[in-house]
């Protein structure tokens, strides 16, 4: 049963932490912070990429909560939300109905603001679509994962770069902890998570869902009309620039997987700043 307005924590408080039920299926580990709302003022909902669960992006939700009413949640079988029993896949599909279910159980209404990083960009894009008009006012897209993007490539990055940089501890080549800001605690607990999150992430059928994504032609039909999208691209390429040659270095990868690597390396250099801007064509007003 659904508390009243005025006893809704998600409603009042200005940080909430908890478990959400999912029917009775299971529960997702969900966190809202920001100044209360107005009965206009949005609400942010933020997509996390496949393997990261919340705790990677604490930082982000500090940083956004003295300006806007955020929440953040970790999708099924991330983190601390539990998985529904004899699950064996999934979907988008499916992290779109739990949303929409926990929007529901939270007593959470629109106007919405989607964020979403990497493949959370699926995710965000797969949840537009349950969405009535006038319920999302704006989307954010960093660095997403597209549809088209994964039907070009089977797996991202190639297992041949993972090779390569088998022996790379990436994190501390690029300081980024403390590029980051985390704290000794911070930066533990994310790395845990991540941990806690791996059987979710084998589960989740990344390229599935991008197809049916694609099925509906949302940027054919320019389906988030004239509302407000950013589109931000990062420098991927040279991150796995860094990563190559970083591996090499240490004598990583056979000739062979070398060789594939960087041929990945250079056709992301050339062709990510089209699927990028390909995702423009989602809005008028991107």
């Amino acid at each position: 049963m659904r508390l009243p307005s005025s006893k809704n924590p998600w409603l009042t408080s200005p940080t909430h932490t908890a478990l959400v039920p999912i029917n009775t299926t299971h529960v997702l580990s969900t966190t809202i912070s920001g100044p209360l709302r107005t009965p206009t003022s949005p609400l942010l909902i933020f997509f996390t990429g496949a393997g990261a669960p919340s705790a990677v992006y604490t930082l982000l939700q500090r940083h956004l909560s003295p300006h806007i009413r955020c929440l953040f949640y970790d999708r099924a079988g991330y983190d601390h939300s539990t998985l529904p029993p004899q699950i064996t896949q999934i979907l988008c599909h499916d992290t779109a109905r739990d949303l929409r279910i926990l929007l529901r159980e939270t007593g959470l209404e629109g106007p919405y603001l989607l964020a979403a990083h990497s493949f959370g960009g699926i995710a965000a894009r797969t949840f537009l679509q349950t969405c009535s008009e006038g319920e999302v006012g704006g989307m954010l897209l960093f660095d997403t994962a597209s549809e088209l993007m994964l039907a070009l490539f089977n797996h991202i990055p190639p297992r041949e770069l993972e090779a390569v940089g088998k022996y790379v501890n990436l994190a501390a080549l690029t300081h980024l902890k403390q590029e980051a800001g985390f704290s000794d605690a911070e930066w533990r607990y994310a790395i845990e998570a991540t941990g806690r999150s791996s059987r979710a992430l084998a589960l989740e059928d990344t390229h599935a869902s991008a197809h049916a994504l694609a099925l509906s032609r949302q940027i054919d039909n320019v389906a988030f009309g004239a509302r407000p999208l950013t589109v931000v691209q990062c420098n991927i390429a040279g991150d796995y620039q860094v990563l190559y040659d970083e591996g090499v270095r240490l004598g990583g990868g056979t000739e062979e997987e070398r060789g594939v690597a960087k041929k990945f390396i250079e056709g992301a250099r050339v062709f990510h700043g089209q699927l990028a801007r390909a995702q423009c064509g989602l809005s008028g007003g991107c």
